[in-house]
């Protein structure tokens, strides 16, 4: 029976009859940004990269920072602490701290793996110390 229809064109067509009916009741009289210039980032042409490019303009829109990039920026908070660390008591705490987010930070599943951290070894970070 719909054999012979073109369903994306029908859907689109009901799609924009919808938007039609919204604007004429007034749905979108009072959106956020109204009245104000749209901000038009090119968006890419590849179907994959457009959706992770919706996705990251969400995140960015609603200050979600995903953990990857928080535990990224804690690690090197930390690498450097413990780079300026002057005794064996900084280090006894850094160094584990470092450890647990480079842990978090290397399972969480994503493509971290290729460019992930190592764990720190307590008695390198002590020697280093004492070479200072």
């Amino acid at each position: 029976m719909f054999k012979h229809v073109d369903m994306s064109s029908a859907l689109r067509r009901m799609a924009d009859r919808k938007i039609e009916e919204a604007i004429q009741n007034g749905k979108f009289d009072h959106l956020e940004g109204a009245g104000k210039p749209l901000e038009l980032e090119p968006m890419p042409a590849d179907e994959n990269a457009r959706l992770a490019w919706w996705a990251i303009r969400l995140l960015r829109k609603n200050d979600v920072i995903p953990d990857e990039f928080k535990y990224r920026k804690a690690i090197d908070v930390l690498l450097s602490q413990i780079r300026q660390a002057s005794s064996s008591e900084q280090l006894h705490v850094l160094v584990p701290q470092a450890n647990e987010m480079i842990r978090r930070l290397n399972t969480l599943g994503t493509n971290v793996v290729q460019h992930g951290y190592s764990p720190l070894d307590l008695g390198s970070e002590l020697a280093r110390l004492k070479v200072k």
